[in-house]
């Protein structure tokens, strides 16, 4: 089952009426428009985190922070 017309609205928001003039199309009812779905864009990897070195505090803590800051390794 299609989907239904429904009726022309203008600008204000009112109901469209049919113009007398032109006995072949009738402005008081829109016809239904139809939708295309876009195909999604494949996903990227991410790329892989880089291991800190044994005896170094995690990644992202304030200690690794410091230290960088510090100069006693470097980021």
């Amino acid at each position: 089952m299609g989907a239904a017309r429904k009726r022309a609205r203008a600008k204000g928001g009112k109901f469209r009426g049919d113009d007398p003039s032109t006995p072949d199309i009738n402005e008081a009812w829109e016809e239904p428009t139809v939708v295309t779905k876009k195909k999604a864009a494949p996903k990227k990897k991410a790329a892989p985190k880089k291991k800190a070195a044994a005896g170094l505090p995690p990644l992202g803590s304030a200690a690794y922070k410091a230290m960088i800051l510090r100069g006693e390794i470097k980021g």
